[in-house]
């Protein structure tokens, strides 16, 4: 069978591009190398009777537009941003949506201007003049991303930090509640579960190149008239691709985009309350900064200690607590070898006496742990480097300066955290790339 569009990946911008589709009467197939859909909108069990959202307790919330589309009854704890802020991100989440549903026809003369322009820093990507106007309707939070992870990934100044902190999440059930909230308003579509994408097909005509279709990892073969790639930026452009297919700007403008600093998760499982009532923060010293810049495994890296389960009863049992650990500024490749069990044994180690130390008892209570390296987030999410904003948050990569869902190849569109509206909420990227497409139609 023929797709109108095929979709790679069935996070929350894959469901969601897929349900605005089919709702539009088009063919689609969702293509998930995972055994099931969700994403990072998962939560599982990771000890007996202790669940947890494996890679993130929040989520950027879900536009108000995308939740009336796709009909999304979710009972949500909102944190929002300052009210001016929000405003801003509400803004520029208009404008991104307006330029998608705007037809962009290509002719062939300024196909081949693109596919030959010249590689300069600063090259625009489709939509760029989007971006400037989005950008400058920000003037304060410029500023602000000089602080942030422009220059240190363990700070969080950046505007796009700001708003990915700054999220939301269900009352009952973790993440993983929003996943089959988005799994249940794409059920229609046909989904290849367990399957990896290896390659996208570029086919030739008259006119030049365009998308049609993807190889599939067990040799199979879909065609479709276009695909969305709900992968970051560098895995889109530079592993699905065979060599010199796409456009040399496109390529360079891929291997130039920087991956931000990896993240860690420990999940810990324990037999009685922990002794706090809210997150905080235990911030990482110079060596840490240092270990991650040389590729070790850091011994004081920044902790976000988050005790999940004093706002969401369902996920530990009776008598019992669940706390969550992000590391900030954890590296994906280590300069000696491959993150071994020892390795990460270290890694938990160190950070466990840091607990220790600012909940007394810890240790005590622990009945269970799970550990989540960087490799781990790669390896299920398909996030290069473990990166899950999509790519290194500063000042020249944020916002509007982030591509959008078009790009240089007729048929091939972005639909992952790499956007530029992929930050300011939850399937935002995966709806532009669908307004995009039906627009393009």
């Amino acid at each position: 069978m023929r797709y109108d569009a095929a979709i790679i990946g069935a996070g929350a911008n894959g469901l969601t591009a897929a349900a605005v589709l089919q709702r539009a009467g088009l063919s689609v197939l969702v293509i998930e190398r995972a055994a099931r859909p969700g994403g990072r909108l998962i939560t599982d069990d990771f000890h007996p009777g202790f669940a947890a959202s494996l890679f993130a307790d929040r989520m950027p919330a879900i536009p108000v537009e995308i939740m009336a589309t796709l009909e999304l009854a979710i009972p949500l704890q909102i944190e929002s941003p300052p009210h001016d802020i929000c405003l801003r991100r509400d803004g520029a989440l208009a404008r991104l949506f307006a330029e998608a549903r705007t037809p962009h026809r290509r002719t062939p003369l300024a196909r081949l201007r693109r596919a030959i322009m010249p590689v300069l820093p600063g090259t625009a990507w489709p939509g760029q003049d989007l971006a400037a106007r989005a950008l400058s309707d920000w003037p304060d939070l410029q500023a602000w991303a000089l602080l942030g992870r422009a220059t240190d990934p363990d700070l969080a100044g950046s505007a796009m930090t700001l708003l990915a902190l700054a999220g939301a999440e269900p009352r009952r059930g973790g993440l993983g509640a929003v996943g089959e909230a988005f799994i249940a308003a794409a059920a229609s579509a046909p989904f290849r579960l367990g399957l990896e994408a290896s390659e996208i097909v570029v086919k030739s005509g008259r006119f030049g190149s365009r998308a049609s279709g993807v190889l599939l990892a067990d040799g199979s073969h879909v065609e479709a008239d276009a695909v969305i790639s709900t992968l970051d930026l560098k895995r889109s452009a530079l592993a699905l691709f065979p060599w010199a297919a796409l456009p040399p700007a496109m390529t360079a403008s891929a291997a130039q985009f920087r991956m931000g600093g990896g993240a860690a998760r420990l999940l810990l499982a324990l037999k009685r309350p922990s002794g706090c009532s809210a997150p905080f923060l235990l911030p990482g010293d110079d060596a840490a900064r240092a270990a991650f810049r040389r590729g070790a495994v850091p011994l004081q890296p920044a902790l976000l200690i988050d005790p999940v389960s004093a706002r969401d009863a369902s996920l530990a049992p009776a008598g019992g607590a669940v706390l969550t650990v992000t590391m900030a500024g954890i590296p994906a490749r280590l300069f000696d070898g491959a993150w071994t069990p020892e390795k990460r044994a270290q890694l938990a180690a160190a950070a466990l006496r840091r607990i220790e130390a600012a909940l007394p008892g810890t240790l005590a209570a622990l009945a269970g742990i799970r550990v989540i390296a960087p490799p781990d987030m790669e390896a299920q999410l398909g996030a290069s480097e473990g990166d899950l904003d999509g790519g290194q948050l500063a000042a020249d990569q944020m916002l509007g300066l982030r591509p959008d869902a078009r790009t240089m190849l007729p048929g091939f569109y972005l639909g992952g955290a790499s956007t530029a509206a992929a930050p300011l909420g939850t399937g935002a990227a995966g709806y532009t790339a669908a307004l995009s497409l039906l627009a393009d139609r």
